[in-house]
């Protein structure tokens, strides 16, 4: 709020008038009158005229001097009035300068990032153990993105006499940001019937923390569920790469290898797809993503395949592609 000063000065008039008495003009005093002179006339040479004898001046009457009113008597030691001061007008502040408000920094609004993937969708895969086939699961995988975020979840549970057997229910879910280079996970859960494994991501100190520690991480780091769709929006061709995986146990080096194209079998039908194979210490998962021309299923896993140390293969084929639901 502008402050208004209001400066007012006065000024007090000293006028000095300095009453005396009265005084008297001077006046002509009365003196004796002149002797008289007798003289003898006698006849003598004649004289020139002498001039005549000035007529002495008549007296001036005497007048008693008049008193000045009191108001107007001078003084004896008349002092000037002093000079009256005008008291100081006000003096307005001038009205205060409106000043538009600096513009607040407003970062622009980001722009999403256009990738491989339908912004919504889902697959169901029926999960088989051993070269029989037998089924003794189902697993569900659901993602969202907006090009800017995405969220990833997979629900792995037995089914049938499995389930009856040997109830288990698995679930990962992963979020994260979308980038030009692909995903960009910060949360990672990994529920499983007898524990949780988390891997929480800072990218600002290039971290990773799980399990009470904490590792460095590089530039294309993944976790266990978001590996599947970053390998989809990379699209491998040929030769190999690596990528740090987090299990939320623990931060492993995963090699990925591309096998070439092969034509997998599903309930819909055959379709094609680039076969890749990624290795850690004595696990070896495969995946069929397919390829082809029609492009919400571009680059989806049709199919998965897990092998452990033991030798024993689990595969999870996919029996229906939604890319536009989430439930």
């Amino acid at each position: 709020m502008p402050l208004v000063f209001a400066l007012a000065a006065s000024a007090l008039i000293h006028a000095a008038a300095l009453l005396g008495p009265g005084w008297e003009l001077p006046g002509t005093h009365d003196s004796d009158p002149p002797p008289t002179i007798d003289a003898v006339l006698a006849k003598s040479a004649p004289r020139p005229d002498a001039a005549p004898a000035a007529k002495p001046a008549s007296k001036p009457a005497t007048e008693k001097p008049r008193r000045l009113p009191a108001a107007v008597q001078p003084s004896a030691d008349p002092a000037p009035l002093a000079a009256a001061t005008p008291p100081a007008l006000p003096v307005e502040a001038p009205p205060p300068i409106a000043v538009p408000p600096a513009p607040s920094f407003v970062p622009p609004a980001p722009i999403p990032v256009g990738i491989a993937l339908p912004g919504k969708g889902r697959v169901r895969y029926t999960i088989t153990r051993g070269e029989g086939g037998f089924v003794v699961g189902q697993a569900t995988h659901a993602w969202e993105h907006d090009g800017l975020t995405y969220t990833l979840q997979s629900v792995t549970e037995t089914t049938g006499l499995a389930a009856v057997f040997k109830p288990a229910r698995v679930v990962q879910s992963s979020q994260g940001e979308v980038t030009a280079e692909g995903l960009k996970p910060r949360e990672f859960r990994h529920e499983r019937v007898n524990g949780l494994d988390t891997a929480s991501f800072d990218w600002t100190r290039r971290v990773v923390a799980y399990a009470g520690r904490e590792d460095a991480i590089a530039a294309g780091a993944q976790d266990m569920l978001s590996m599947y769709y970053q390998l989809v929006l990379l699209a491998p061709k040929g030769g190999a790469l690596d990528l740090p995986i987090a299990t939320g146990r623990k931060l492993e080096n995963y090699r990925i290898e591309v096998l070439g194209e092969e034509v997998v079998a599903l309930p819909a039908g055959e379709r094609r797809a680039s076969r890749l194979r990624i290795r850690s210490g004595g696990d070896t998962i495969e995946l069929w993503l397919a390829v082809g021309k029609d492009a919400e299923m571009r680059g989806l896993p049709l199919k998965i395949r897990f092998t452990d140390r033991k030798g024993e293969i689990f595969d999870q084929l996919a029996q229906d592609i939604d890319p536009r639901e989430t439930q």
